[in-house]
């Protein structure tokens, strides 16, 4: 994976979307890992959109989207903190928003 998203924020978005829409207009394999208030950046549906059809790879920290989401349906992955060690050893570059 070229590039890494770790999404921390709730209003990451607003950069993240641009930066997924560039990735995907320069053919850059990107993925998400989205954790704590970030998970609520996919209340964006046309971001959550962006990030279901063009990320290799979109993990949501299960327990941070129980805490905050709960009872609403997960856009991506459900994963843990092993799931981000994994993405991060995958990534040559790594963003945190």
């Amino acid at each position: 994976m070229d590039l890494l998203l770790v999404i921390s924020s709730s209003d990451a978005a607003r950069l993240a979307a641009p930066l997924g829409e560039a990735c995907v207009r320069a053919d850059v394999d990107w993925g998400c890992f989205f954790t704590g208030d970030g998970v609520t950046s996919l209340r964006d549906e046309n971001f959550a959109d962006l990030v279901a059809a063009n990320c290799i790879e979109a993990v949501v920290c299960a327990e941070a989207w129980k805490d905050r989401m709960d009872g609403l349906d997960c856009p991506v992955d459900l994963g843990s903190q092993f799931h981000h060690s994994g993405l991060v050893a995958k990534a040559d570059k790594v963003v945190s928003l």
